[in-house]
């Protein structure tokens, strides 16, 4: 059956694509689904969320013109780096240069879900790239710099396809670590209450050692925080939840009360 494929500015585009679990029937049709999609739009190649399906499938043909099915497709190893001519459906009538390794290693299942391996390199590599990158949540507009972007969204909103891919999304994976810095904070906080039931001196030794871990683990969090945000902040133009100086404020925050949680560990349940 022919699927309608999502183009710009539809943004379920942008949702990463979980793994393939169960290797049945239904993955069977999907995976003739996007074949028929993809020859009836005369395109070399679909990823499943293209559809709107946000699985781990792609199909593409081969340099003589094979349908080759990959499910649950990662690059493992890469070589060198070029610039590709690329467009994409999404997207239509934009063309770009994207950067592309000229060499990739990738590992695969097939429907039945055997692991394969497959080394590609080349115009059939980049359409294997192209595709993987829908996987994880975006398209090669991503891989421009802002300047680059603007100007495709400009020649899309010139075309009556008015939309923003270069807005931040409404949830940042940030959050998950401000989660786990939550949790660990508040569970260290917890132990220092644990002279109030009298324990014994080894107890209190090794919530002593637990408060260490969490300070050291929570500085560790609070540094990727702020690597992950300063991604966001090159790969969205216009990204409320990217500033600076939030996203200091919000470091500076669990940075102080890690100190003043291990302080309390300190004292309280340090043997010295």
């Amino acid at each position: 059956m022919v699927e309608k494929i999502l183009q710009y500015p539809d943004e379920r585009i942008n949702i990463g694509s979980g793994n393939v679990r169960f290797f049945d029937e239904e993955l069977w049709e999907l995976i003739e689904n996007l074949k028929e999609t993809a020859e009836a739009n005369d395109a070399r190649g679909l990823a499943a969320i293209q559809v709107a399906v946000p699985l781990a499938v792609v199909v593409v043909k081969d340099e003589q013109d094979h349908w080759i099915e990959l499910i649950n497709p990662r690059i493992i190893r890469h070589e060198g780096n070029v610039l590709s001519t690329e467009s994409t459906l999404y997207l239509p009538d934009v063309t770009e240069e994207i950067p592309r390794f000229n060499k990739i290693s990738i590992v695969y299942q097939d429907r039945h879900g055997e692991q394969k391996t497959m080394i590609a390199q080349g115009d059939f590599g980049f359409l294997l790239q192209r595709k993987i990158d829908y996987i994880f949540g975006g398209t090669f507009i991503n891989k421009l710099d802002k300047k680059e972007r603007k100007k495709a969204q400009k020649g899309l909103a010139e075309s009556g396809l008015n939309g923003d891919f270069n807005a931040c999304p409404t949830f940042s994976k940030r959050e998950y670590f401000k989660s786990a810095m939550n949790k660990l904070l508040f569970f260290e906080a917890l132990s220092l209450t644990a002279p109030l039931f009298h324990p014994s001196a080894e107890t209190l030794s090794i919530l002593y050692h637990f408060g260490q871990f969490v300070t050291i683990t929570v500085i560790l969090l609070i540094a990727g925080y702020l690597a992950y945000a300063k991604y966001e902040a090159e790969k969205y133009v216009s990204c409320t939840g990217c500033q600076v100086v939030g996203i200091t404020a919000v470091a500076v925050k669990y940075f102080l009360a890690a100190l003043l949680i291990f302080a309390g560990s300190y004292f309280l349940l340090s043997a010295n």
